[in-house]
């Protein structure tokens, strides 16, 4: 899944909830396996929920499991998660 979203707020709020389903593997891009269409549906729901329908858009390109073989990724950098917390 990727994602463009004009507003910070709303493009936040799309990148905590696509981390919840998968790793994130490019600022706007995540890696998401639906182990059921249910929960792609619930998923499809709360992104609707989210965004602007007018100025953003979230793009889902479904993969087979035979076809997650053949996936090439040229390069060896990681994105690190970005986690705020307090210490108290």
């Amino acid at each position: 899944m990727c994602y463009d979203v004009a507003d910070d707020d709303r493009r936040q709020a799309v990148s905590e909830l696509l981390a919840g389903y998968g790793p994130r593997v490019q600022y706007s891009v995540f890696e998401v396996a639906m182990p059921s269409p249910h929960v792609f549906e619930e998923l499809r729901t709360a992104l609707v929920g989210v965004i602007d329908g007018e100025e953003d858009q979230v793009r889902v390109y479904l993969l087979r499991v035979p076809d997650l073989d053949k996936v090439t990724v040229l390069g060896e950098r990681r994105l690190e998660e970005r986690e705020d917390f307090w210490i108290v």
